[in-house]
């Protein structure tokens, strides 16, 4: 889906897990690595409790993402925002939602992405958003796993 210049990605899903587990489980960045294949490293190189900054390194089809982003996290609210710092992208920012639904719990991240570079973004676009869209997809799949639901 198109959002201005950029793109936005949203995807979702119900689990059977406890909200404030989901939610601590994406509290806890630096574990991805351990249950996310996609996931290379994950270093938190500072953490005031609710905002972190945080070094990503990924694999997407084989080929690395690295970027830093800071996330500003409300546990009343099971929110974690995040704006990229710096990287690959002019824009790389989003948010995490978990809440609760009468069909359990849900788990929810929106991206907004943008190249930065729109001379190639009609000729790579489609693929990047495939890639991107299975990538947090996968992330979701392995969150749910990781809780044990």
């Amino acid at each position: 889906m198109r959002s201005g210049r950029g793109n936005t990605i949203k995807i979702s899903r119900s689990l059977r897990a406890n909200p404030t587990l989901i939610f601590d489980i994406v509290y806890n960045v630096e574990d991805f690595p351990t249950f996310m294949p996609n996931v290379t490293a994950v270093r938190v190189i500072n953490n005031e409790g609710n905002v972190k900054i945080v070094e990503w390194d990924m694999l997407i089809d084989g080929a690395p993402l690295n970027w830093t982003e800071e996330v500003r996290y409300n546990h009343e609210l099971r929110t974690a925002e995040f704006r990229s710092l710096e990287g690959a992208f002019s824009h790389f920012d989003g948010i995490w939602r978990v809440w609760v639904s009468d069909r359990g719990t849900e788990l929810e991240v929106s991206l907004y992405y943008d190249l930065g570079l729109p001379e190639i973004e009609d000729i790579i676009g489609p693929v990047l958003e495939d890639r991107l869209r299975h990538n947090l997809d996968a992330m979701l799949f392995s969150i749910e796993n990781q809780a044990g639901s």
